[in-house]
């Protein structure tokens, strides 16, 4: 009797987890739940609300989370590489050393997440909302990032290397020990920015706004900065686009 009730329980599905249920399609809402260490590769989670889940080395590789709500929930070290997240929402996420390699986040809100470390190489968050989020020694080499709002974002030790940010808003950031070589940040707004001992060698600032700016010790060489007033900003050290240290 007993073997045949566990038998019936199996095959209804009684016994089945919430990733189960998530993976199935059976449940759209987890907000809070434990799913460390879960698998979702290649899930189609659009839509789905896992507000305040812990995601600790979940892994979403190639998952379809377009739309989905993932705000304040924990994701150290979790696999979001390929994903296509949408439109998906991030608000205060704990997204510490995770990983979003080619991540599709184009008009994703981050707003106030933590990227520590994450490595987000040739992601795209194309008119993403990135207010607020800590990038410190975040790798980032080659995302695009164009019409992306970073106001008030920290970048210590953050490596933007050939990323693509023309029109995005760094309005207040505060840019530390960076890299921009050879990135596009065409009619960018830095408005207020503190930029110090960061390198823009071959960076397109065409156009870029630096309207009460603090710019120490960059390195601007070979960089295209047609347009820019450099007056507008607060200018100590830095090497100019024409590789002369500034006031020589």
């Amino acid at each position: 009797m007993k073997l045949a009730l566990v038998l019936m329980l199996v095959a209804q599905g009684a016994w089945a987890t919430p990733a189960d249920d998530l993976i199935a399609g059976q449940r759209k809402e987890c907000r809070g739940c434990d799913l460390s260490g879960v698998s979702f590769k290649k899930a189609n989670l659009a839509g789905v609300d896992l507000t305040g889940a812990n995601l600790t080395n979940a892994s979403f590789h190639r998952a379809n989370l377009r739309g989905a709500i993932l705000d304040g929930v924990t994701a150290t070290a979790a696999n979001f590489n390929m994903i296509d997240g949408t439109q998906a929402s991030f608000k205060g996420a704990d997204l510490t050393r995770s990983m979003m390699y080619g991540a599709q986040l184009s008009g994703a809100n981050l707003e106030g997440a933590n990227l520590t470390e994450a490595r987000l190489q040739t992601a795209r968050l194309t008119s993403a909302n990135l207010k607020g989020v800590v990038l410190d020694r975040a790798v980032a080499r080659d995302a695009v990032a164009n019409n992306t709002d970073f106001t008030g974002a920290s970048f210590q030790q953050t490596n933007m290397n050939g990323a693509h940010l023309g029109r995005s808003v760094f309005a207040g950031a505060t840019i530390n020990y960076a890299g921009f070589v050879n990135a596009d940040a065409s009619r960018a707004d830095f408005t207020g920015a503190s930029i110090s001992l960061s390198d823009f060698y071959g960076a397109d600032l065409r156009r870029a706004t630096v309207t009460g700016a603090t710019l120490t010790g960059n390195r601007f060489a070979t960089a295209a900065t047609s347009e820019v007033d450099f007056d507008t900003a607060t200018m100590s050290g830095n090497f100019m686009a024409d590789g002369r240290l500034q006031g020589e």
